[in-house]
């Protein structure tokens, strides 16, 4: 049926809120199907066997999030006039897919892909309820510049409901001032504690490189929050911000990474520092604040000012 020429044992979903008669069997059934239910095409299967003459006339869908219960759609439904209320669901545009969850889910990223923007690369991620295989044309860490608010929709949208739009031009975007945060270098940044870090190292005329691509001996890329090198000395110096270490799933990331950075010799300012660099790690406070005050010390320490 329909312009997809869906047939028994097909993957559906529903596209359109409706309640629906046509279930069996009626007792304790909702009777309601909600925009992107997935399902299967469980009948009207003809066997050899059927009584009746003729194709079949409907088809009977069975429901993920109503099993035992089947739904039946006739040719109505996927009148010409009317836009069809199944389409297969092999695969899957993210939003047709934003209140699903599935067990195992494949992404295929194209590139260039010009819809693709924070907010809807963190919902195809987050659709996996167990693992996510991504296809993605090109090197995979291309995929680290959807995280910054230049590639967010919401920052780029230019209304408040309590104060005047401000939009701030950003690498030819126009994103809107109180949803970003910019330094005063004016690049963007992912947190307050951020831009304090980066206005100090810009007040004190440091050449910082924020989220450049830092390549280990083994290969495996890296992306430090601040690297810069002491001009005296000409060492490598990589400042680590850590914002969230509360969440146990950021502090085993953590761990992780700075046991990589020990690996490159690159070792924190309090061990003496290490052959290939020096390691500044500095963190929020429980409120999830900094002092300011404190991490110009450090730095000072740091470059023995």
């Amino acid at each position: 049926m329909g312009r997809e020429e869906i047939i028994y044992g097909d993957k559906v979903i529903n596209l359109k809120n409706h309640v629906r008669k046509d279930v069996w069997p009626e007792e304790d059934a909702f009777q309601y199907i909600a925009n992107g239910e997935i399902g299967i095409v469980v009948g009207q299967f003809k066997g050899k066997n059927a009584k009746y003459k003729g194709l079949p006339w409907k088809l009977e869908v069975e429901f993920s999030s109503q099993p035992d219960f089947k739904y039946g759609y006739t040719a109505r439904d996927f009148g010409a006039e009317a836009e069809p209320k199944l389409e297969l669901a092999y695969a899957l545009t993210i939003h047709k897919v934003q209140g699903s969850e599935f067990g195992l889910t494949f992404l295929i990223v194209p590139n260039p892909c010009r819809l693709l923007g924070r907010e809807l690369l963190y919902t195809a991620l987050t659709r996996q309820k167990n693992r996510v295989i991504i296809f993605h044309q090109g090197d995979r860490h291309e995929l680290k510049k959807y995280s910054t608010d230049v590639y967010s929709y919401a920052a780029q949208r230019l209304t408040n409901l309590f104060r005047s739009p401000k939009p701030v031009e950003l690498k030819n975007r126009f994103l809107e001032e109180h949803l970003i945060h910019i330094t005063r270098r004016g690049e963007s940044v992912r947190s307050k504690s951020e831009v304090i870090i980066a206005d100090l190292l810009y007040s004190k005329s440091i050449d910082y490189e924020y989220e450049i691509q830092l390549v280990g001996k083994d290969g495996i890329k890296r992306y430090p929050d601040f690297c810069f090198e002491d001009d005296d000395t000409g060492l490598q110096i990589i400042w680590e911000h850590l914002g969230m270490m509360r969440n146990p799933d950021y502090r085993a990331r953590w761990e992780k990474k700075l046991k990589w950075y020990r690996e490159q010799d690159i070792l924190p300012f309090e061990e003496g520092g290490g052959s290939e660099g020096t390691l500044i790690i500095t963190q929020d406070d429980e409120r999830g604040g900094i002092q300011s005050n404190e991490i110009e010390k450090l730095l000072d320490d740091v470059l023995d000012i």
